[in-house]
């Protein structure tokens, strides 16, 4: 199923707390590198100490551009989320959240949304079936919420005391939305993924709010909009 942004119209909006990433789609490279390493520094600030991770991040981003693009791409936003606290500031948010949210176009023989929806659910339950698949009705037509989790593990160097190998893990949870194209041969994949899996309650309802706003058009471009002005990401959580 290979990626294709190509005339693809559709419309979505974003809460404020998702900061896009660059993607250069449209761009010269010039254009895009300046682009990167200004989120870099948004995300970094412009404490001179901080240089070294403004250049990682700025590495890290435009190589995994170039995947994204060529796997029909056409968003990329990285999302920090307070997680507790109280609404007026008053009292600190318990915690920082963070995922990443992609939205995707790819070639898909359509012949009905209905159909094409209910083959895709199938098709995901047979191949994860550790994986929670749900047939879905957004306002734009027939859709299919696929949730996963994976598992990652680092070996480490070995312990000073103990003089054997130490693993570290971490989980991931992965929120998928399959939205067919209404009348033509594409599909629309809305894909939400984070390390903080004690969040997926929180992510499944931001990634249905997004969801409910897609609507498809006929004659504009890709268009995303941000429901408020979004402050600079920041890793430490200061808003």
């Amino acid at each position: 199923m290979p990626g294709s942004a190509e005339t693809a119209a559709f419309h979505f909006q974003v809460p404020s707390e998702f900061h896009a990433v660059p993607l250069g789609l449209g761009d010269d490279e010039d254009a895009f590198d300046a682009q990167v390493r200004q989120f870099a520094r948004d995300y970094w600030g412009e404490r001179e100490d901080l240089e070294p991770l403004r250049k990682v991040t700025t590495a890290m981003y435009a190589a995994n551009a170039q995947n994204l693009v060529e796997g029909g791409t056409v968003y990329n936003a990285l999302g920090i989320f307070p997680i507790g606290g109280s609404a007026d500031g008053s009292e600190p948010p318990e915690r920082i959240s963070r995922a990443t949210l992609t939205v995707s176009v790819r070639d898909l023989d359509n012949p009905d949304p209905h159909f094409t929806a209910a083959g895709i659910a199938e098709a995901l339950d047979k191949a994860d079936q550790g994986s929670e698949v749900q047939l879905v009705s957004l306002p734009v037509g027939p859709a299919v919420v696929h949730i996963a989790g994976s598992r990652a593990v680092w070996e480490l160097p070995e312990g000073e005391t103990t003089g054997e190998p130490r693993e570290q893990e971490r989980f991931f949870v992965r929120i998928e939305v399959w939205v067919p194209f209404p009348g033509e041969n594409r599909l629309l994949l809305l894909c939400l993924s984070t390390a903080d899996v004690q969040d997926l309650f929180h992510y499944q309802s931001v990634l249905a709010d997004i969801a409910d706003t897609v609507a498809f058009g006929e004659d504009e471009a890709p268009t995303v909009a941000v429901t408020k002005e979004a402050a600079p990401p920041s890793p430490f959580g200061s808003y």
